[in-house]
């Protein structure tokens, strides 16, 4: 009797192996920092993700790849969340992993044109205003100190975002570039001159706002 006893003990021993094993084959592995468990990275990434994601809106759809590079990274977001409401976790947390990578690669790529843009048009800006100063200086007149500030400002958000895009925080980055960018239209305003064409856009998304063209208006 003690031998069955035995041999059902085994046999129960090697069953739960079995459902163990099978449960650590099935659940896919982690890509994503181990020193975290799955729930701290969807705690995290959850509300990074979609303040990211938000942040970037209008120049994702402004100079970006428009609404399908948006909608990709929103339908990624999403997918991982229904993970995290199903219980699968591990799945969860790659996939808002993925998610944060993608939304960053994304990022840099709208900051690398907000910065080429950015220091473009503030040398612009620096070269129209050492022109004015020499015109001012023969006629034996002062430069104007808020053109002085608005160039100054304008170096101000260039250095600032360049140093955040140094440091891949591309967020960031595209907010300071759009408040270099605002300090350049003012000088334009102030030294009455008519705003190129080119940086129409640029205007409106300094707002934060979407640029439509007269062509979609029709």
């Amino acid at each position: 009797m003690a031998k069955g006893w035995r041999i059902v003990g085994i046999l129960i021993f090697l069953s739960v192996f079995a459902v163990m094993l099978n449960a650590q084959q099935a659940e896919p592995a982690k890509e994503f920092n181990p020193l975290y468990n799955p729930l701290q990275v969807i705690q995290r990434l959850s509300y990074d993700n979609f303040k990211s994601i938000k942040l970037l809106h209008t120049a994702i759809i402004n100079f970006g790849g428009g609404e399908a590079e948006f909608d990709r990274l929103v339908n990624d977001y999403a997918e991982a969340t229904s993970y995290y409401f199903r219980g699968s976790m591990v799945e969860s947390a790659n996939l808002y992993t993925k998610n944060e990578k993608d939304i960053h690669a994304v990022g840099m790529k709208l900051a690398q044109k907000f910065k080429d843009d950015t220091e473009a048009l503030h040398r612009e800006i620096i070269k129209q205003h050492v022109k004015t100063n020499v015109k001012l200086s023969l006629k034996g007149a002062k430069t104007d100190p808020t053109a002085e500030l608005l160039v100054s400002n304008g170096a101000f958000g260039v250095n600032k975002a360049g140093d955040l895009y140094e440091r891949a925080r591309p967020v960031e980055s595209i907010y300071y570039y759009r408040r270099a960018k605002e300090s350049c239209f003012k000088y334009y305003e102030l030294a009455k001159e008519p705003l190129p064409d080119r940086y129409k856009k640029d205007v409106v998304d300094a707002q934060n706002k979407i640029y439509t063209s007269k062509e979609k208006e029709k």
